[in-house]
């Protein structure tokens, strides 16, 4: 196994001998594979660009993606069978990525072996991950995530009769979504990621419950946003950079939810929006940060908004 060196513009990689913070099946398979394919006569950082590999944390499944800039080398696909038949993981898929830019994943992947999707278990909600779509590393802060959102969620009455009406934007695969949807609210779900879409309404099928009341809507959430009418509650989930300024004129100066929950990886953005909403008359009513990547500089914050302080 090797690591790209720090600010190395060349691609420089370093040897790593072990990764602590990684899950031991994890480092098996990785280690597996640098020795199948360096006797293959292969190197990482050439051909092979990276092993993205991700092991269920409620699950004791292992989903592995060879990434390499061409697959036309005969070495790549004798190693990778020789790699299947002595240590098998869950699931393998191989993604060309040519282009020599900051991404993982390269426009196209192909199912290898196994499942075509990893299952993965966060607060009672049951997940399937495609390796090239974005999901949680951290499983056990995700889930502490999911607990502050659907506890602030369960103290705000519906305005009418029947379930909590609830939309959750940028909403990835569901992580949100569908274990709202578990505890009897209706939710719809925004997210412009198709594969992700593709992976929550896969993960549907697997939680009976959320089925009826959870439902995908694949567009940018700027978009759908003009769409929607009502809403109990807002979930909010970002990029790095925030909520673009329609979403948030849309969500808390039109919309007006009793209740807007906003889940931000990046405190800037989060205090730049949340100085927005409180210009719409909302406040703070509860601020959590969650240690979503320890030894980093790196936080998620959970933000509770309400329209008033005694809500």
């Amino acid at each position: 196994m090797v690591s790209y060196a720090p600010w190395s513009l060349a691609r420089r990689v370093i040897p790593v001998v072990e990764c602590p913070v990684h899950d031991e099946r994890g480092n098996a398979f990785a280690f597996a594979a640098r020795d199948t394919f360096g006797a293959a006569g292969l190197q990482f950082a050439d051909t092979l660009r990276s092993l993205a590999i991700r092991v269920g944390c409620r699950t004791r499944e292992l989903m592995a993606a060879l990434i390499v800039s061409s697959d036309r080398d005969r070495r790549v696909r004798t190693a990778t069978r020789r790699l299947l038949e002595q240590s098998p993981p869950t699931s393998m898929h191989l993604n060309v990525h040519a282009r020599d830019d900051a991404f993982i994943f390269g426009p196209s992947t192909r199912h290898l072996h196994g499942s075509p999707r990893m299952r993965e278990q966060v607060a009672g909600a049951s997940f399937l991950i495609s390796p090239a779509a974005f999901f949680q590393t951290n499983v056990l802060a995700a889930e502490m995530l999911v607990r502050l959102v659907l506890d602030e969620v369960a103290r705000v009455p519906s305005q009418r009769e029947g379930p909590r009406r609830i939309l959750d934007l940028y909403a990835g695969s569901g992580l949100f979504a569908i274990p709202l949807a578990l505890a009897g609210n209706d939710v719809v779900a925004v997210e412009e990621n198709r594969l992700a879409v593709a992976d929550g309404e896969a993960a549907l099928k697997l939680n009976a419950r959320a089925r009826e009341r959870c439902r995908f809507v694949a567009r940018r959430v700027e978009t759908a946003l003009t769409t929607f009418r009502e809403a109990d509650v807002v979930v909010l989930d970002p990029p790095r950079e925030g909520c673009a300024a329609p979403v948030l004129r849309d969500v808390f100066g039109r919309l007006k939810p009793a209740r807007a929950i906003y889940v931000s990886c990046n405190p800037e953005t989060l205090a730049t929006d949340l100085a927005v909403a409180s210009r719409h008359g909302y406040r703070i009513r509860a601020l959590q940060p969650v240690d979503m990547f320890p030894h980093t500089a790196h936080i998620e914050t959970v933000a509770a908004l309400a329209t008033g302080y005694n809500t």
